[in-house]
């Protein structure tokens, strides 16, 4: 998510609550989309490594408006970049791939326009769809050889595969890792892949990230067909959301929400039933294969080495960047039908990201011919408490542990709320009668929420850290007069005020009972004064 890095020991309380649910799941590769450098990441790769998962980390660029490689300059600033943190955790063992970047293929990024129009010498590429007048695959073939497209296109992909190709040479001078890079399933990727491929031969795999509903197509044909390498999907899946934008005749607007009575309802068996065909066609592309040990390039069914399902919780903030948006949205009251994308929904973008919406955009590929980007979790979330999330597993959870591990649904796995908080701040009370001597704690099998002496807390910043093995939070926060992870016991620090406040009674007795004799000599002495006169 955008909103901060979460893969922090502070953040345990997230990923040790996941990575033993996606281990249970059957999946043994994890990726993440980025991470803040100068963090330290270390317990949650050990954490990863514990749990006997391998982590592909993505090297964060965002859009070239935040990352611009316009000049060698500013490539040459984000290459040393990425080998820094390749340098970091370059002997850890969970961390066995690195994406340079995210999508940099793709025209919403930036990327190939700042690397085409270049001032010192510009590709003059137009990135415009090609049923609009540009070179954009979008609608029709791949540019013909001897056309303005075609050798356009091979300019701006040469130093795109170029520019990612220094940074694997630089990744690998530092570690003994794989690289890659997360490229968008567009703009005839295949094609550019044949024709400019050879600029990045350090890359260890090409990669996509491909929607095309129940089916991949002709995607492992035509990239066989185009490279001695196998191919990773980084990304695949549809959406558990069946929307009825989808089926809307008109190009308007939509205004149907989540929870009206449009006839939308969350899908989750339709999702479950399109990404079990999509692994098993992964599977009979894998290299895995007995037959692929000599496999090249136009080599039938050796082309795949596996694949990320998208995604493993849904991603409420996806709503903020929406492909299809009004602006502005249907709450401002400037709101006007005529200023919102192709079946845009009207409240998107939806920058609320503790609301769940329906932003995204249409594809005829999809289940429902609508892709809901908020709504691609494996599970789905439930709010517990400030950041406390209990997991609900999707039938698409069920349908790959059946198919990676060969067992069945068991619900244990995914604690409620209640069952959640319980695990952690339930403890023995402790018998107070002991005060004064040693505490001693009730029956083992009596417990309550923090021994009765304190609150179950659900604030990470109260807690604190965590770490590879233990989460922090929730947490117990104590009465006063109590302490232990669980407040079963009686704070030390109460007998030290108990002491100290003695202590100071005692003074104060002392130096009563000092003023006092002071006083009463005082007044003998007085007395003594006024004896009788001689006569």
């Amino acid at each position: 998510a955008p909103y901060g890095d979460y893969f922090t020991k502070e953040y345990s309380f997230i990923w040790l609550r996941d990575l033993p649910l996606i281990r249970a799941m059957g999946a043994n590769f994890v990726r993440v989309y980025g991470w803040a450098p100068d963090n330290d990441h270390s317990a949650f790769l050990d954490a990863m490594h514990a749990h006997g998962l391998y982590l592909m980390a993505t090297f964060y660029m965002g859009e070239a408006s935040e990352t611009p490689v316009g000049t060698p300059e500013e490539r040459s600033k984000i290459i040393s970049s990425f080998r820094q943190q390749v340098r970091e955790y370059r002997n850890h063992p969970a961390l066995l791939m690195w994406s340079f970047g995210n999508e940099l293929n793709g025209v919403w990024n930036g990327y190939l326009q700042q690397l085409g129009h270049s001032q010192e010498d510009p590709c003059a590429w137009d990135e415009r769809f090609d049923d609009k007048g540009g070179c954009w695959v979008h609608k029709l073939e791949p540019p013909k050889p001897g056309t303005t497209c075609y050798e356009t296109s091979f300019c701006v992909y040469k130093r795109l595969f170029s520019f990612i190709n220094d940074a694997a040479v630089a990744a690998k001078e530092e570690a003994d890792v794989l690289v890659v890079s997360a490229f968008a399933d567009v703009d005839a990727l295949w094609d550019k892949v044949e024709r400019a491929g050879h600029f990045a031969q350090d890359l260890d795999a090409w990669t996509a990230q491909v929607y095309r509903g129940s089916t991949f197509g002709d995607f492992f044909v035509n990239i066989s067909r185009s490279t001695d390498k196998p191919v990773l999907l980084t990304e695949y899946g549809v959406d558990a959301y069946h929307d009825v934008c989808g089926a809307q005749e008109s190009e308007g607007p939509c205004f149907n929400m989540v929870g009206d009575n449009s006839g939308s309802f969350e899908d989750g068996q339709a999702q479950a039933i399109f990404a079990k065909n999509l692994t098993r066609e992964i599977r009979e592309q894998s290299t895995i294969h007995h037959h692929c040990a000599d496999a090249r390039r136009g080599a039938k069914d050796c082309s795949a080495i596996g694949g990320f399902l998208m995604s493993w919780v849904d991603e409420f903030w996806k709503g903020a960047k929406s492909q299809a948006a009004c602006k502005p949205t249907y709450e401002s009251p400037n709101f006007s039908p005529a200023k919102c994308d192709p079946r845009a929904h009207v409240t998107c973008g939806n920058w609320n990201a503790s609301q769940h919406d329906l932003c995204g955009y249409w594809l005829e590929a999809a289940p429902d011919h609508y892709v809901n980007e908020e709504w691609f979790g494996l599970t789905s979330p439930t709010s517990c408490g400030d950041a406390i999330n209990s997991l609900r597993a999707r039938d698409i959870y069920w349908e790959m542990r059946r198919m990676w591990l060969g067992k069945d649904e068991d619900h244990s796995l995914f604690p409620s709320c209640d069952e959640m908080l319980l695990q952690q701040c339930n403890f023995a009370p402790t018998d107070m009668s002991a005060i004064g001597g040693e505490a001693h704690a009730a029956k083992p099998h009596v417990t309550q929420r923090c021994s009765g002496h304190g609150t179950c807390t659900t604030d990470w910043k109260l807690c604190g850290d965590g770490g590879a093995n233990k989460t922090a939070t929730p947490c117990c926060t104590c009465d006063f007069g109590f302490a232990g992870d669980g407040c079963e016991q009686v704070d030390a620090r109460i007998f030290v005020v108990i002491g100290a406040l003695a202590l100071l009674a005692l003074l104060a007795l002392v130096m009563l009972a000092t003023w006092g004799v002071r006083a009463l000599m005082g007044a003998c002495a007085h007395k003594s004064a006024y004896t009788e006169p001689l006569m």
